[in-house]
């Protein structure tokens, strides 16, 4: 085990034995930076929410994409990009030894043509404003949906879900608003860590409960009212008395279920069938440190989002099914040995630093390539070439870093520099996993975006808009509504938005009202409810006599909920004891 000193944030980070022997089976070095600030590096390239408009570079088509047109690159459309009439390799460059491998990769980058946005040929109707979007069909400024249908103003939306809006990580839902870290639920909102529920509202760490509201940590449960039984009259008669339908009265409760929420039992971590984990939503998996969001993994570290059985990896985001993988974003299924890479997959094997190539082995330094083999900043080499060139290269990174303009070094083994990411930072995911102002963001050596002025003048307030959306007639789809936010930076505030028609004919089913902010704003009020990936050494705040110990429980742990937090946290043991 040894101890040292991360390149970006100048703290101790410690490399455990397994990590050294991790490092030496797929021959990469030690990082120089801790594990946090790797994952913001790597988050630094994933731009999910920022769209643009400008031109398909091929057909000259009106597209969405996430790439500002200050970008050097060709930018395609979804169709031409995918289509089979154009080869990557014809973009291929020779390797020059004399220069840095990093600004030859950026210079290929800058002439090779870029998807839009990430989706698949399996999209249906009605995606054209969602990135990152497979599978799917009428899916509205919604982000990482897969396989699913009728989705607004949405992320990390799961598989199987129909007719949700404004939700955040969720799974096999049908007819929700305002979910988080919630699965299988039908006609429901304000829904917190719950599942299996049926016509509820307001409801933290919840399962399958039918007709509740304004409670917590109950289960198998009908007709609950602020975690207190009652008959169905009274039940219906509380909710009567809530009146959801008007703003004033959402208010309201929103604001008594905070209360609930932080005075509820919190389990330090959301794991099932779960063994030897430290993390958080870790499912049928073993072997797992200091992970979020993992269902079938195995041996693996530092992984944010892992589906599908992956294994034998550290340092991933957003991957699906694959093997001995390490600092990647984006990794499709089926990929084996893919390291330093974004969206690269299906099937592809022993990649490093690659950036969109699918089905492809041997490659380094590659841009776009699809079904490709023995290439070097996509120009083809024989087998014997190829692996003489990149031995050599490895060690000319190494010994000709990249160095940023603040002085951090890039070798063999290091993660693309944020500097020649094609996003700025306050575009990126990463601006969402740690916010940073405007002066933070270029003392990292990063670049903030400036807000772009609005062609759009709103034509109504938000104290213009009727209370009750049982007033509220099909006029207000013609308004364009100002969000009292104003434009702030810290939440991406648009504006001004507006509200479609068959988004009100949803907020009319549900008996909901007219939101009062974009859904810029609205999506970042949501992430006060997700911790941050990181964890804390904890001990169980449990002082109940009849939980099998005297005084505090002595269990520790570690969780995603640190130490300044007010919630209060229990072990596994207490807490099925408390709420199961």
């Amino acid at each position: 085990m040894e101890t040292r000193v991360c390149q970006n944030c100048k703290n101790d980070f410690t490399i455990e034995p397994e990590d050294f022997l991790f490092y030496e089976k797929i021959k990469v070095p030690p990082p120089t930076w801790c594990a946090y600030c790797r994952f913001i590096r790597k988050m630094t390239f994933v731009n999910e929410r920022s769209l643009y408009k400008r031109q398909c570079g091929n057909c000259g088509t009106s597209i969405i994409t996430m790439y500002k047109d200050t970008n050097l690159f060709p930018v395609w459309c979804v169709k031409c990009y995918l289509a089979d009439s154009w080869d990557p390799v014809a973009y291929g460059i020779d390797l020059d030894f004399s220069k840095n491998f990093f600004t030859q990769f950026k210079e290929l980058r800058d002439t090779v043509p870029h998807r839009s946005l990430d989706q698949n040929e399996k999209n249906g109707s009605d995606t054209e404003y969602s990135n990152f979007c497979y599978s799917s069909k009428n899916s509205y400024l919604s982000f990482n949906v897969t396989s699913s249908e009728n989705i607004k103003y949405s992320k990390y939306v799961l598989k199987k879900n129909k007719n949700c809006i404004d939700s955040f990580i969720f799974a096999d839902n049908d007819k929700c608003y305002e979910l988080v870290q919630a699965s299988k639920n039908y006609n429901c909102s304000f829904l917190l860590e719950s599942r299996e529920s049926i016509d509820s509202h307001f409801l933290y760490d919840c399962s399958n409960c039918v007709s509740c509201c304004l409670s917590s940590n109950i289960r198998n449960k009908s007709f609950v009212f602020a975690n207190q039984q009652l008959s169905k009259e009274d039940y219906m008669n509380a909710i009567k008395g809530l009146e959801l339908g008007t703003y004033t009265g959402q208010v309201r409760a929103k604001n008594i279920f905070k209360e609930i929420v932080e005075g509820s039992i919190h389990k330090y971590a959301h794991n099932k069938n779960a063994v030897n984990v430290t993390g958080d939503f870790i499912e049928n998996s073993k072997n797992i440190k200091y992970s979020y969001g993992v269902v079938g993994g195995e041996n693996m570290k530092n992984i944010f989002f892992s589906m599908n059985v992956a294994k034998d990896s550290h340092d991933l985001i957003f991957t699906g099914r694959g093997e001995e993988c390490y600092e990647l974003a984006y990794g499709g299924r089926g990929i084996n040995r893919v390291f330093f890479s974004f969206s690269c997959g299906s099937g592809s094997k022993n990649l490093f630093y690659c950036d969109n190539c699918k089905a492809c082995m041997d490659c380094f330094g590659c841009v776009g390539l699809r079904n490709k083999q023995y290439c070097i900043f996509n120009k083809e080499y024989t087998k014997e070439e190829y692996f003489k060139i990149t031995d050599k290269l490895k060690k000319v990174m190494t010994d000709m870093p990249y160095v940023d303009k603040i002085g951090r070094v890039y070798g063999f083994g290091e993660y693309f520099p944020t500097e020649i990411s094609p996003f700025a930072y306050n575009e990126t995911v990463a601006f969402e996993e740690l916010p940073l102002s405007e002066e933070g963001v270029i003392k990292n050596g990063f670049t903030w975006q400036k807000a772009e002025a609005k062609s759009h003048m709103p034509t109504i307030s938000v104290d213009d808009i009727l209370n009750n959306i049982a007033d509220i007639d099909d006029s207000i789809c013609n308004e364009i509504i100002s969000c009292p936010n104003n434009g702030s930076p810290k939440t991406s505030c648009s504006g001004a938005y507006k509200i479609l028609k068959d988004e009100l004919t949803f907020y009319k089913q549900m008996h909901l009202p007219i939101p009062r902010y974009c859904p810029n704003c609205r999506y970042h009020h949501r992430l006060v409810w997700k911790n941050p990936f990181r964890f804390y050494k904890r001990q169980c705040m449990c002082e109940k006599e009849n939980h099998g110990h005297e005084g505090s429980c002595p269990n520790k742990f570690e969780t995603s909920y640190s130490p300044e937090r007010p919630e209060v946290v229990y072990c596994e043991k207490c807490y099925q004891k408390e709420v199961i």
